[in-house]
C-alpha cells in the first residue's frame, strides 16, 4: 500500500493543521490552559477543525482503509465516498460540515461539559506525563503549547508537524486520559525524528510507523501506569490496534528501546530497521 502523509484515528498522525479560512470556532477563547512547567494544552471546541480533519483523513491514502475509518466515526460509507471523491476542497468540506454540524446538534451540551472533564482529568498527570516525555526523549517539548480539541466525531488524532490533537468528546474517563497522551506523545517524538532526518532520508509514512510505536513505549514507563490500569502492555499494544502491520516492526523496536544509550542512539538505530521495513511494506 503507498502512504501518503497519511491521518490517524487511535494513534496515526494528522498532516494538516486546520486550514486557514475563516473558522467557525464554537468557543473563541482558549480559556484556562492546563498545564505543567514544560507543557501547556489548551483544550478547545472548533467545528470547523473536525470538519477539516474528515476531508483530509478521507481524502488521503491511510492503513486503516476508508471504510474503517467511516465506521470508526459513525458516518455513511457512500456519503465518504462522496467526500474523497469531490475534487473541491469547499464542497466536500460543505458535506464535512454537515456532518459536524448535525453532532453538535446532537450532543452541543455534552461536548462542552466533556471540555471541562478534560481540564479536570489533565490537572494531576499532565506534570508526570509531561516530565515523562521530556525525561524519555532528553529534549523539550517540540511544542510546549497544545491545542486538543474535544472533537464531535474523530476518536483520536493529532498533526504532524504542528501543536493540534483531537479527542472525541465521549470517550471514556482512562482513554480521554492514555489516548491523548498517545497523540501528544506521537506528535511530539513525529517532529523530534523529523528534526534529525528529512524526507529525502526517511518518509513520512516511516516516521509515523517510528512515532506509533515510540508512543505506545513511552507511556508503558512506570510512572504513568497508574493513570491507565487498564490498558494492555506495550508488547500486546499493537495486535489489539488498527495497525496490526505494525506489530513484527514494534517487537524490532522495543528491543532498541530497552537497550537504548540515549534517545538520539535508539532514534539513529530505529531508522536502520524502518529503512528495511518500508521496503518491505510498499
Amino acid at each position: 500500500m503507498t502512504f501518503r502523509r497519511a491521518v490517524l484515528c487511535f494513534g496515526l498522525l494528522f498532516l494538516m493543521t486546520c486550514a486557514s479560512q475563516p473558522r467557525r470556532v464554537t468557543d473563541t477563547s482558549c480559556g484556562v490552559a492546563t498545564e505543567a512547567p514544560q507543557l501547556a494544552i489548551y483544550f478547545v471546541v472548533d467545528r470547523d477543525c473536525d470538519a477539516d480533519w474528515i476531508v483530509g483523513m478521507f481524502q488521503q491514502d491511510d492503513p486503516a482503509g476508508l471504510e474503517s475509518r467511516a465506521r470508526s466515526m459513525g458516518i455513511d460509507q457512500q456519503l465518504a465516498k462522496r467526500i474523497r471523491a469531490e475534487g473541491n476542497f469547499y464542497d466536500a468540506k460543505k458535506l464535512a460540515l454537515a456532518i459536524v454540524d448535525a453532532q453538535f446538534e446532537k450532543y452541543n451540551t455534552d461536548i462542552n461539559a466533556a471540555r471541562s472533564e478534560f481540564q479536570s482529568q489533565w490537572r494531576e498527570l499532565i506534570g508526570p506525563f509531561s516530565k515523562v516525555v521530556v525525561d524519555v526523549t532528553q529534549s523539550d517539548w517540540v511544542h510546549p503549547n497544545y491545542f486538543c480539541v474535544v472533537s464531535s466525531i474523530h476518536p483520536g488524532i493529532s498533526d504532524w508537524f504542528g501543536n493540534r490533537v483531537g479527542i472525541r468528546f465521549d470517550s471514556g474517563s482512562e482513554f480521554k486520559r492514555r489516548i491523548l497522551a498517545h497523540e501528544l506523545a506521537l506528535s511530539d517524538v513525529f517532529q523530534l525524528l523529523r528534526k534529525r532526518h528529512d524526507i529525502a532520508e526517511i518518509s513520512d509514512w516511516q516516521v509515523w510507523a517510528f512515532s506509533e510505536i515510540t508512543a505506545v513505549l513511552i507511556l508503558d514507563d512506570p510512572r504513568l501506569k497508574p493513570f491507565w490500569p487498564d490498558f494492555l502492555r506495550a508488547g500486546e499494544y499493537f495486535s489489539h490496534s488498527n495497525y496490526p502491520q505494525l506489530s513484527g516492526l514494534e517487537a524490532q523496536l522495543k528491543a532498541i528501546y530497552d537497550d537504548r544509550s540515549s534517545y538520539s542512539d535508539y532514534q539513529e538505530r530505529a531508522v536502520l530497521i524502518l529503512r528495511d521495513f518500508h521496503q518491505t511494506h510498499q
